[in-house]
């Protein structure tokens, strides 16, 4: 058991090798446009090293199996890879073409394409969601099996179907994915909490509340916050955000240091130059909850998690971060 999850770490570096990995809230969607082209914008709250690739799907997420839609990806999904290195606060805008299914035409520079793991995107009136995130497909991906990425890495999640989330019975809702948080890395725009009060279009509404100068903790508090949105149900002219700058000290990332990765040891080491006490969380890759506690010293005793995959959420006086780790 030990040798196989080895093997997927292994695997996962090699993959991931001159990529920027990512986690929960280290980007944001910004808005999600049915009416016309189907369009959003994303922003990255870290620098992006050239070559990363990060997918966006329109595929709801069932909370209760930790699995997509029919278990498959095939509502839609787009593949950005990332050109040349990108700055954190840079606007990315993503457009598919009205008459021509499948055709992107925002960006021109051939960053995003329509991904084999999933159609293309087809945005619905009666609500639908953007969920961004990172993974390791298999190898050969037809788009006729299921679960394409049975364990993703989710960064950031958008929904225009409810003020709530409920879990994806059809194509048009989605419950929140595992490891995001209602509130920061989520955020479901709607006119009501149920299943059907939905908006066409829903957007940040970055003129009442800019994010220029903001730190990367703030920026999350205010893009999570659904107050700060605004939805329509007629094609909207003001929704694009300009790129901005983020305060200097927005690396809440770099908070944070957590060693040694993988364990082998029964115990992890985790250093903050925050001080106050550790709010830790530790999370197997469907959701659950295997261990939470709160730390006055810098050491977790892991040793009763089998090995495995974990997320591992630390919060110290307000600012958090999630990190993938492996147990051996």
């Amino acid at each position: 058991m030990k040798t196989y999850y080895f093997f997927i770490f292994l695997i996962t570096t090699l993959v991931s090798f001159g990529q920027t990995t990512l986690s929960p809230g280290d980007l944001i969607v910004t808005s999600l446009i049915a009416d016309g082209n189907d369009r959003f914008e994303f922003i990255p709250l870290v620098d992006l090293s050239a070559g990363t690739v990060i997918y966006f799907t329109e595929t709801g997420w069932i909370a209760t199996t930790s699995s997509w839609r029919s278990d498959d990806l095939t509502e839609g999904v787009v593949q950005y890879t990332v050109p040349t290195a990108i700055n954190r606060g840079t606007v990315i805008s993503i457009e598919e073409d009205a008459d021509t299914n499948g055709q992107i035409n925002l960006p021109t520079d051939g960053s995003v394409s329509v991904s084999n793991f999933g159609g293309s995107l087809s945005f619905s009136i009666s609500g639908d969601q953007i969920i961004a995130f990172q993974g390791t497909p298999p190898d050969g991906w037809d788009g006729s099996g299921t679960n394409p990425f049975s364990a993703p890495d989710f960064i950031f999640a958008i929904t225009s179907h409810s003020t709530a989330w409920h879990d994806a019975t059809n194509t048009n809702i989605t419950a929140i994915p595992t490891g995001l948080s209602n509130g920061s890395t989520a955020v479901a725009v709607g006119s009501g909490e149920g299943s059907s009060n939905e908006y066409d279009n829903i957007y940040y509404d970055a003129v009442t509340n800019p994010l220029t100068g903001k730190t990367k903790a703030e920026i999350l508090a205010l893009v999570g916050n659904a107050a700060n949105w605004i939805g329509s149900d007629t094609e909207p002219t003001t929704w694009k955000i300009s790129s901005f700058t983020l305060s200097s000290d927005q690396h809440t990332n770099s908070e944070f240091s957590v060693f040694p990765n993988p364990v082998d040891s029964g115990v992890i080491k985790i250093q903050s130059r925050i001080v106050g006490l550790k709010t830790i969380n530790v999370f197997d890759v469907n959701g659950r909850a295997v261990l939470s506690t709160q730390l006055e010293s810098d050491v977790l005793d892991v040793s009763s998690i089998q090995s495995g995959i974990y997320l591992l959420n630390i919060e110290v006086n307000g600012t958090s971060t999630t990190k993938k780790i492996i147990i051996k």
